[in-house]
């Protein structure tokens, strides 16, 4: 699910703003100005029964073309950042329970988190056969290392 989400982010970033968007960091010789998406954290809070509760922070850093970031720019594209993150999504939607900003020299460092909720997988075990010796169930083990049989019904 969280892939899925950060698949939605990259494509809502790509169709508004018509630049190069990278899952990772910038590559060495890449064209700016661009936007990269990061996985930042996740956390996952046990609900009732499987159900599970789980929160993942995306980090979108919109990289300026020129090196000093131009206010007007980062003014524009913020108001953009807002506007396309707050419901990502085609098929299934998520919206945002957070989002907050931060400039740097360079450019814009957005943050977006988004809360889903899962079931979990209902974990089955075996139980375990009862050990046969000289073919006779065994009970147990006694103190000196001998098995001790169960007694013919």
């Amino acid at each position: 699910m969280t892939e899925e989400i950060r698949r939605a982010v990259i494509q809502a970033i790509a169709a508004r703003f018509q630049l190069p968007v990278y899952g990772q960091r910038v590559p060495q010789g890449a064209k700016k100005p661009c936007f990269t998406v990061e996985l930042k954290e996740t956390e996952q809070k046990r609900l009732l029964g499987r159900r599970a509760a789980r929160k993942a922070a995306f980090e979108v850093t919109y990289y300026c073309g020129e090196e000093k970031a131009a206010a007007a720019e980062c003014a524009e594209v913020l108001d953009g950042l807002y506007e396309v993150l707050c419901i990502i999504g085609r098929e299934e939607r998520f919206a945002a329970s957070r989002m907050q900003e931060e400039r740097t020299e360079t450019g814009i460092r957005f943050t977006a988190e988004y809360e889903y909720h899962v079931m979990l997988k209902e974990e089955t075990t075996e139980r375990m056969e009862r050990l046969k010796y000289n073919g006779k169930e065994a009970v147990g083990y006694e103190e000196k290392g001998d098995i001790q049989q169960r007694a013919a019904e």
